[in-house]
């Protein structure tokens, strides 16, 4: 029997399932092994696991493993990435053990190794390496995904694997290129990169180096990135070369590839969007490495952090887990120093939903509770029991088709579409519509990206995350401008959205939002869009009385008033012009929660200079946060709103 090192990479959206259940499938599949080899767990993480497993031969170890994992979970269709070598002491079976303990979410990064692993002592016995040392590489990976992680361990296997000669001890090391228009600020310019790498003495210890090619992406300067390459080509023998560009569409990717190609021999590694389970692996990681562990009830609360993170599109990965892990511990710390100050004494090394800014909530209320609690929104709340009893009616009859879940909203800012989109995620949750029922919003230009080929995979990636959940597109119009598209990649995202609406019509809800004509000019240009969203609710413009409910509720939820203040909300709302009420540009809700704010903020300044202990709001606050102009006059005209007005 002969020793091998065994990384089984799983596939994430099964790892997702279970660690929602509570299941170690690492652990269950060493346990399953067992009766088959001998085998021990060496890293046990959510993602993969490290196992020492004893087989006859490679493919011997490779079916054993498929074998357990084939009893223990016969309906999946996605199995696991088998990576596997010989553990034999060597120099390089440690090298591979250490790799293979790390680097989630880069399969095929880890696969390449592997390759090499195999093949350099045959290159070297031959005295080919240098047939090795001519290929260069393009990593397709986003900002953020671990790019100079992956180079800087790569840089590291080449020198331990001796590809520049076993005494070549200065070899191992990386260096990092950005291209740009010109040099500075972190970038540098084609040109000042050539006369870098042709100085030996600047980067004479480099034996990799990684070089951002986004410059070319822009307008696809393909001509200029070819000659690039063959000046690059002088230095072949010196350097490998590692070019980055972000995940791409395959065809965006290839068309990249085939440019490097003409001139050099290209190798290709994807490592895609980072899944949810990576970024919870990488937090957990942070974590453990700091010597502090979670409960599992930090899960929901540590997703919500990552969806607010990713909604204005600007989600750098391990970077951004990394910042929310050091604000979780920084926030433990206040925690506990609060608590020890108390006389009480905190789990020093255990992190809990609230040092995530979690509030636990005293009384859960039912998402039917929270939308009967909006106000003017009976017909809405209506229009959504409808739609909840045809679903289920189709869901519960074999003679029925399960209608589109998706959705169109229309009407002006401000007028409860965002809340409602949130509260009926949280219904379809409760009525087992949606798996998940979360709520991620994105506005429409979020979808796109920067480069040809970029866009589909940001758009998929935002999908694959509202999976089981509501994808609410505020101003969904805006990626469509009549028969243009501004070269701006609109067009790209909503194919791409189409696509994933229809595939995933009965795991994820998909709201569109944005002005009623906007919206109807949307549907009428993109076949197909229309028949895919069967429901459409409007959302009407608050009236008077509605407004003036809305302020009071505010007030009331949150401070004491004289009575003054509920005339003097009545007088103002009353005052309000039916030209106001109805215009595009009125803010409705927002108009009503900005004038809330102006008038505390303007109680709270009296009560300062007063000395006052506590603020009470009185309708003088109300009068004096009215006579702002942002409220005291219609946008683009000249009628005054308030009190006294003629």
């Amino acid at each position: 029997m002969t020793s091998y090192y065994v990384r089984a990479c799983l596939p994430f959206d099964f790892v997702m399932r279970m660690k929602d259940e509570g299941i170690d499938p690492v652990k269950k599949l060493g346990e399953e092994l067992k009766e088959k080899c001998s085998v021990e767990i060496r890293n046990n993480c959510y993602t993969f696991g490290l196992y020492i497993a004893e087989a006859e031969s490679e493919d011997d170890c490779r079916a054993k493993f498929s074998a357990a994992w084939d009893k223990l979970y016969p309906q999946e269709k996605e199995k696991p990435l088998y990576l596997i070598v010989k553990n034999d002491g060597s120099e390089g079976a440690e090298l591979m053990r250490s790799v293979f303990a790390g680097y989630y979410g880069a399969d095929e990064y880890l696969q390449l190794t592997v390759e090499l692993y195999n093949c350099i002592p045959l290159l070297a016995k031959a005295g080919a390496l240098a047939a090795l040392r001519s290929r260069s590489y393009v990593f397709a990976v986003d900002p953020g995904c671990g790019f100079t992680t992956l180079l800087s361990s790569f840089g590291d296997f080449l020198h331990r694997m001796h590809v520049y000669g076993e005494n070549d001890e200065n070899r191992k090391y990386y260096t990092e290129y950005k291209i740009g228009r010109e040099t500075g600020g972190g970038y540098t310019t084609p040109a000042d990169l050539i006369s870098a790498i042709s100085d030996a003495e600047e980067i004479a210890k480099t034996n990799i180096l990684g070089i951002d090619l986004g410059y070319f992406l822009e307008g696809g300067k393909f001509d200029e990135l070819r000659a690039f390459a063959q000046r690059l080509g002088k230095y072949g023998d010196d350097y490998v070369y590692v070019f980055r560009v972000p995940y791409l569409e395959k065809k965006a990717l290839d068309d990249i590839v085939s440019v490097l190609s003409d001139v050099m021999l290209v190798a290709t590694v994807r490592v895609p969007p980072l899944h949810d389970i990576v970024l919870f692996e990488h937090m957990w990681y942070e974590l453990y490495t700091m010597g502090y562990d979670f409960s599992q009830s930090v899960s929901e609360p540590f997703f919500e952090r990552v969806r607010r993170e990713k909604q204005d599109g600007r989600f750098y990965g391990f970077k951004t887990v990394t910042k929310i892990v050091c604000g979780m511990i920084l926030e433990k710390a206040a925690h506990d120093s609060a608590l020890l100050a108390a006389g009480g004494e905190p789990d020093e090394k255990k992190l809990g939903p609230a040092d995530l800014g979690a509030v636990e909530m005293k009384k859960e209320r039912s998402g039917y509770e929270e939308l009967e609690e909006l106000i003017g929104m009976e017909t809405v709340s209506k229009r959504i029991r409808e739609i909840v009893a045809q679903v289920k009616l189709s869901m519960n009859s074999e003679k029925l088709d399960r209608p589109c879940l998706h959705m169109r909203f229309t009407g002006a800012p401000g007028t409860g579409k965002t809340t409602v989109a949130r509260i009926i995620g949280k219904i379809f949750k409760e009525e087992g519509i949606l798996r998940k029922g979360a709520f991620l919003e994105y506005s429409a230009r979020s979808l796109c990206a920067e480069y040809v080929g970029q866009t589909a995979v940001r758009t998929a990636s935002i999908c694959r995350d509202a999976y089981g959940s509501v994808l609410f597109i505020d101003e969904a119009y805006a990626l469509y401008e009549g028969n243009r598209y501004n070269n701006d990649y609109g067009r790209e995202a909503l194919t791409t959205l189409i696509s994933e609406m229809e595939n995933h019509r009965d795991d994820m809800l998909v709201i569109m939002a944005g002005y009623t004509d906007d919206m109807e000019t949307l549907m009428e240009g993109n076949a197909g869009l229309r028949s895919r969203m069967p429901f459409v609710i409007h959302f009407p413009n608050y009236s008077r009385d509605q407004l003036f409910q809305i302020y009071m509720l505010m007030v009331r939820k949150h401070f004491s008033y004289t009575p003054d203040l509920e005339e003097a909300a009545r007088e103002f709302f009353d005052s309000v012009p039916d030209a106001m009420l109805g215009s595009r540009d009125f803010a409705n809700g927002r108009y009503v929660r900005n004038l809330y704010e102006r008038t505390w903020s303007r109680a709270s300044l009296r009560a300062a200079l007063d000395g006052a202990a506590g603020v009470s709001l009185t309708g003088a606050d109300l009068r004096s946060a009215a006579a702002d102009p942002e409220f005291s006059e219609m946008p683009e005209k000249t009628v005054r709103v308030g009190f006294g007005k003629n």
